[in-house]
């Protein structure tokens, strides 16, 4: 009996739609970034599914802002995956 699907070997897009525990290899979907602050240039690292404000040390300038998910970076803010 051959399967139509081969479940040893699924293509990107089939693996990318599956929640992140049923993954062939189950991994987590947030990570740390850096973020640059569009006024002073400081670099802040922020959790990518941040649940508070984040402000800017250097002039109080808030970085990015909570959602239900992954925080929403404030218009100008560059970033980096770490």
């Amino acid at each position: 009996m051959v399967l139509a699907v081969d479940l040893l070997n699924p293509s990107p897009a089939a693996e990318a739609r599956k929640h992140k525990l049923k993954m062939l290899v189950p991994a987590p979907r947030s990570f740390f970034m850096d973020v640059k602050c569009p006024g002073c240039f400081t670099i802040t690292t922020v959790f990518s599914h941040a649940q508070t404000v984040v402000i800017c040390q250097g002039c109080t300038t808030v970085l990015c802002q909570p959602t239900g998910g992954k925080a929403r970076l404030t218009e100008g803010c560059s970033f980096r995956r770490k």
